[in-house]
C-alpha cells in the first residue's frame, strides 16, 4: 500500500509487514509529543500501529510490551493486546480498541480507574518481579520526589533568565512552596518513624501505569473504560498512583472525585499510608509543576514543535503552561485524610 503524504513511509511499510494480511488504509489518529499512533485497517479488522520516538534514552516500547504481556497473562482484559512488534524501527501493532474519549469523568469512571490499578496489584506475579523494571521516575521515596523536582527546577531555572515570567513563577511561588512542602514532609516522616531518604521495600511497591488518566483511556458504548499507553508502566509506591491520577493537570477532578480514587487505593493498600500520603501529595503537585514547565526547555519545544506544528510559538507555550502550573499548586489544600 503506498503511503498517503501524512503517513510517513516507514509507517506504511511497517503496517503491511506487521499486520500479516492485506492493509487497504492507514490514518494518523494522534501526533502528539511523544509516540506517533496510527489506525490500521485491513481485510482482517483494525489494528493500532504505534511509532516510539526516535531517540529516548528509555526504552518506552519494551515497557510497553512487557506491561501488555503482564495484562494478557493476567487477564486484564480492557487494554490493548501486542499483536507484532519490530525493535529496530521502534513500532508496535497493537489491537484495536473501540471507544470514546472523556473530556468529563464521572464518579463511576474514576471508580473504573481506581479498580483497575487495584487489579493491577492484584495480579502481580513471580513473572513480573523479575521482568518488568521500575516506572519512569519512579517516587519510591521522599527523596526521590525532590530530586526529580529539583532536577527539573535547576534546568527550568537556567532558561528563566531569558523568560521573565517564568522566572518570577519559580521564584515567588514555586520555591516557597517547595520549601515548605519539603520541610512538612520531612516532619511528618520524622513522627511516623520513616526514613524520608529510604525507598519503600520491594515488598510495600506495585505495579503502575505512571501517565494515568483521562487521556489515556477510552468509554465503550457499555460505559466500561478501556486504557492505553504503557510506555511510562513499573514497579513504583502506590501513592504515587494516587498523586499522578488526583492531580493530573489534564484533568479538572472535584475534591469529591480525587476522593473517590483515593480512598479506593488506601482501601486497598491500607488506610495507615493516609499520614504518609497528607505530606507528600504537595510534593507530587510541585512534581508535576516542574514536569508541566518543563516544555519550556528548548530540547522539549523543539521535540514537540516537530511532532505537532499547531503547538505555538514559544511565549504561547509558556504562558499556556504557566496557567496550568499555577491551577496545580491552587489544588493544593487539606485532603480527606489530613490530621
Amino acid at each position: 500500500m503506498p503511503p498517503s503524504s501524512s503517513v510517513p513511509e516507514q509507517v506504511a511499510q511497517a503496517a503491511e509487514r506487521l499486520a500479516g494480511a492485506a492493509v487497504a488504509a492507514v490514518e494518523e489518529v494522534r501526533k502528539g509529543g511523544n509516540s506517533r499512533v496510527f489506525r490500521v485497517t485491513t481485510a482482517a479488522g483494525a489494528f493500532a500501529l504505534k511509532k516510539y520516538p526516535p531517540t529516548d534514552r528509555r526504552d518506552r516500547q519494551g515497557a510497553e510490551a512487557r506491561a501488555l504481556a503482564f495484562f494478557a497473562r493476567a487477564g486484564i482484559a480492557q487494554t490493548p493486546r501486542l499483536v507484532a512488534a519490530d525493535y529496530a524501527a521502534r513500532i508496535s501493532l497493537l489491537s484495536w480498541l473501540a471507544g470514546a474519549a472523556m473530556p468529563q469523568l464521572t464518579d463511576a469512571d474514576i471508580a473504573q480507574f481506581a479498580a483497575f490499578q487495584v487489579d493491577l496489584d492484584r495480579a502481580i506475579d513471580a513473572r513480573a518481579r523479575d521482568e518488568i523494571g521500575p516506572a519512569a521516575e519512579a517516587c519510591v521515596s521522599g527523596a526521590r520526589i525532590l530530586a526529580h523536582t529539583r532536577s527539573r527546577y535547576a534546568r527550568l531555572a537556567a532558561v528563566g533568565e531569558r523568560m521573565p515570567e517564568l522566572h518570577a513563577f519559580l521564584q515567588s511561588r514555586f520555591l516557597p512552596t517547595l520549601t515548605a512542602a519539603e520541610q512538612r514532609a520531612r516532619r511528618t516522616y520524622d513522627e511516623l518513624a520513616l526514613d524520608f531518604a529510604a525507598d519503600r521495600p520491594a515488598a510495600a511497591q506495585t505495579l503502575i501505569a505512571s501517565d494515568f488518566g483521562a487521556h489515556n483511556a477510552l468509554r465503550g458504548a457499555d460505559g466500561r473504560v478501556s486504557f492505553l499507553d504503557f510506555e511510562y508502566f513499573g514497579w513504583d509506591d502506590p501513592l504515587t498512583s494516587i498523586g499522578n491520577f488526583v492531580l493530573h493537570p489534564g484533568m479538572e477532578l472535584t475534591t469529591s472525585q480525587r476522593a473517590v480514587y483515593q480512598d479506593a487505593i488506601l482501601a486497598h493498600f491500607g488506610t495507615t499510608h493516609a499520614q504518609r500520603l497528607s505530606a507528600l501529595l504537595p510534593l507530587y503537585a510541585l512534581r508535576w509543576c516542574a514536569i508541566i514547565l518543563s516544555d519550556l526547555l528548548p530540547e522539549r519545544l523543539a521535540h514537540r514543535s516537530a511532532a505537532n506544528a499547531r503547538i505555538g510559538d514559544q511565549h504561547a507555550v509558556m504562558v499556556r503552561q504557566l496557567v496550568i502550573a499555577h491551577r496545580v499548586l491552587d489544588r493544593l489544600q487539606p485532603d480527606p485524610h489530613s490530621r
